[in-house]
């Protein structure tokens, strides 16, 4: 009894080595799971993000209204809603000269020929009511100017309305016959005061008049022109809109071009006749007159 009074009885020492035990166990499987976890995340590779791309397809393309004439609109014509319609276009495309809305037109009149089919823009309109259709097409700065023609100087008929030309004049220049290019590349607003080209009948009669788009100075040059000699026209092609550096002025020089024209006349003072010789006393020297003859 005495030596088991204030001891540790053996089952409380066996009940205490038991729950360290429990202890140190639950301790192992907690570090062992946290290392393989830690092992874990370490060995798998990042899985990449995931980056998503919209196509240009995708994305939604901004459209607007535009005004698109449905017939062709001849020059001076008062524009009217009936002869347009509205049609949506990418706005990407569209100039902020293109009219939305007839709205913005109304009272306006067509500037110059308007094809159906494009987008209208404002270069081909005009708020001031057109005197007549060739008043319409005459742009700031530039006049019309009427010159007689045949079927020579029309090439045959073939300067219609449309056509690109240059303006001729032929008279006398420096005291001779001599031609020279006085205008390039001026518009033929008219020809016989038609002022489109009927295909519908190629056998129309060669134009006695045509009109010309030319500068202000260009009209002068003409105007002149036609009171001191005689102007045709010369036919440019389609694809030749440019100008020469200059208009050489061709003479009748040099159409003979190398032929040696009649020697001057020498002026021949007298003659002098020394030891059976003669000779000519010319701008105060004495020549033999067998070198004259010679000459």
């Amino acid at each position: 009894m005495a030596r088991q009074f204030g001891g540790v009885h053996p089952n409380k020492q066996n009940d205490k080595a038991k729950v360290i035990l429990a202890a140190s166990l639950v301790f192992i499987v907690l570090f062992a799971a946290l290392a393989y976890v830690l092992l874990s995340s370490q060995s798998e590779p990042p899985k990449p993000s995931t980056v998503v791309v919209e196509s240009e397809s995708d994305a939604e393309i901004k459209m607007v209204d535009v005004l698109v004439p449905v017939k062709e609109v001849q020059p001076g014509t008062a524009l009217e809603a009936r002869m347009f319609r509205k049609e949506s276009r990418p706005q990407v495309g569209v100039s902020n000269r293109v009219v939305r809305d007839f709205e913005e037109i109304k009272a306006h009149y067509s500037r110059s020929l308007i094809v159906p089919g494009q987008p209208l823009h404002r270069d081909y309109i005009t708020s001031v009511k057109p005197t007549n259709v060739l008043t319409a097409n005459i742009p700031e700065g530039f006049r019309a100017v009427t010159i007689r023609v045949d079927a020579r100087t029309s090439v045959e008929g073939f300067v219609r309305p449309g056509a690109n030309v240059d303006v001729v004049w032929a008279s006398r220049i420096r005291g001779k016959p001599g031609i020279t290019t006085i205008v390039q590349n001026a518009k033929v607003l008219s020809a016989e005061r038609q002022t489109k080209v009927d295909n519908a009948n190629p056998g129309v009669a060669v134009p006695s008049t045509v009109t010309l788009l030319v500068t202000a100075e260009d009209a002068q040059k003409i105007q002149l022109a036609s009171t001191t000699g005689k102007l045709s026209l010369s036919l440019r092609g389609d694809a030749d809109a440019g100008k020469a550096a200059g208009s050489k002025t061709i003479t009748l020089d040099d159409l003979i071009g190398g032929v040696k024209g009649p020697r001057k006349q020498e002026n021949v003072e007298g003659t002098v006749t020394i030891g059976g010789e003669r000779w000519l006393l010319v701008d105060g020297k004495l020549k033999p007159s067998n070198s004259r003859s010679s000459q």
